[in-house]
């Protein structure tokens, strides 16, 4: 189990990271598409820029669901066969997703 304090701030910063990245790409789906039919209009252009965008948020899931939890070295968020990205602490060992900025949780 790791004690570091600067290690668990930097692997938690890391997942928080991710986790913005995820709910960026979410969020970019609606006004991507729309402009892309707005400006092209053609139905192989919002193919190519879905294909683009589910590539991108296959990648994002990934990398959210296998991060490994700085204190306890367990997947954060996957404790059994399905990931759960709503919780906010690791479900192995508890530790919150703002453990590095509250201080008092560590």
């Amino acid at each position: 189990m790791t004690t570091n304090l600067y290690q668990i701030g930097m692997g938690l910063r890391s997942i928080r990271r991710r986790r913005k990245m995820l709910w960026i790409v979410i969020g970019i789906y609606f006004p991507q598409i729309w402009l892309t039919i707005e400006f092209s209009g053609s139905n192989t252009a919002v193919t190519i820029v879905f294909i683009v965008w589910f590539i991108m948020l296959w990648n994002c899931v990934m990398l959210v669901a296998f991060a490994k939890c700085p204190s306890c070295d367990n997947y954060f968020h996957i404790k059994s066969f399905f990931p759960t990205y709503h919780k906010r602490h690791c479900l192995h060992c508890g530790l919150s997703l703002r453990a590095d900025l509250d201080s008092k949780s560590i």
